[in-house]
């Protein structure tokens, strides 16, 4: 079929691995077409995927030596888990003839376009047409092509959302805007008959992670300085990626079971506290696994922009999780990254 001469890969060929991994759970496998597989939670989301017994295929919007430094990393990854089409962004004739020609029974829409989402000068209208430009002929082609449903990302800082209740305010303009276009591909999937799933995040971290929280504290740690944490009094919800992969892989097989159109949400939660008391649970992790003091200087948090909670309720750790092969491998990751000279980018 086309999808598999654009991937490189003969037609029925889905790799020894994710087809013993369906057999042995005794699963039906499902053709499943994934947007945004280059993103740090992407990568694990297409592993989560493929390790349910799915054969994924992850679109790129850019060639293949384009992917610079950790994105790269991850791009080269998910060779071993995924079908790679390169060159293929959402609003392309790539894109949609391999939606309707690909027989995907699910269309994971991960990806989002949100440079400078951080900024409370984030353009909220500019960030939607980004986001949903091609996306209504994306999701009737796949529909046209045999697709049963569509999962679309959504952030725990979008609006209704953070355990505040339905009438919660978005935390940034960024968070407005996904729901926004959340709510314009709820809108698609219905005209085009599709079960729809919203997969709600908060806060990943783990392996192949950059720019984030812990990011910045390793830094400081590998340089021998205390981690600053500038928000600590903040309740967040911290997520392993490992296991927000699995929840997601759980609500895509809840979709793929139901024989007639339904709406479903999945907040997943992991680690929930304050920042603080996140910020001591790494340093617990990390200092005795590398050998670092790990310090700490927690910042006398006064001014509260964003609201103190914003947390998911769906817990997807397994009951007693510690974590220690999780850690074992996020201060490999870290030490790694410190001795190629990798760890100086901006946190």
């Amino acid at each position: 079929g086309l999808r598999h001469r654009l991937a490189g890969r003969a037609p029925g060929d889905v790799g020894p691995r994710r087809r013993l991994a369906g057999l042995q759970r005794g699963l039906t496998m499902a053709r499943i077409l994934l947007t945004g597989a280059s993103s740090f939670t992407g990568l694990w989301i297409a592993e989560a995927l493929a390790a349910a017994g799915h054969e994924v295929t992850a679109t790129l919007t850019r060639g293949e030596g384009d992917y610079p430094g950790l994105r790269g990393e991850r791009v080269a990854r998910l060779a071993a888990s995924t079908a790679r089409v390169f060159d293929a962004p959402l609003d392309s004739d790539r894109f949609r003839d391999l939606a309707r020609n690909g027989r995907f029974a699910l269309f994971a829409h991960h990806g989002a376009d949100i440079p400078g989402y951080r900024s409370p000068d984030y353009d909220v209208a500019a960030g939607v047409a980004r986001n949903l430009a091609g996306a209504e002929a994306a999701v009737h082609g796949v529909a046209d092509g045999g697709c049963r449903a569509l999962v679309s990302t959504a952030t725990v800082f979008e609006p209704g959302e953070g355990g505040e209740g339905p009438d919660a305010p978005a935390v940034s303009p960024y968070g407005l805007s996904k729901g926004l276009t959340g709510q314009a591909l709820a809108g698609f999937a219905e005209e085009a008959g599709l079960s729809f799933g919203r997969f709600v995040i908060a806060n990943p971290f783990g392996v192949l992670e950059e720019g984030r929280m812990g990011w910045s504290l390793f830094q400081a740690w590998f340089r021998g300085e205390p981690g600053r944490v500038l928000t600590p009094a903040y309740v967040r919800d911290n997520q392993p990626v490992p296991h927000l992969a699995g929840a997601y892989a759980r609500l895509a097989g809840r979709l793929l079971e139901s024989d007639r159109p339904v709406k479903l949400d999945a907040r997943p939660s992991g680690l929930v506290g304050t920042q603080g008391d996140f910020a001591k649970r790494l340093a617990a992790e990390a200092g005795p696994r590398l050998g670092l003091a790990c310090d700490l200087v927690l910042n006398d948090q006064v001014d509260f922009p964003e609201p103190r909670v914003r947390v998911n309720d769906e817990p997807c750790l397994p009951p007693g999780w510690t974590g220690e092969a999780f850690f074992d491998a996020y201060a490999d990751y870290y030490a790694r990254l410190d001795r190629e000279g990798q760890l100086g980018g901006a946190a």
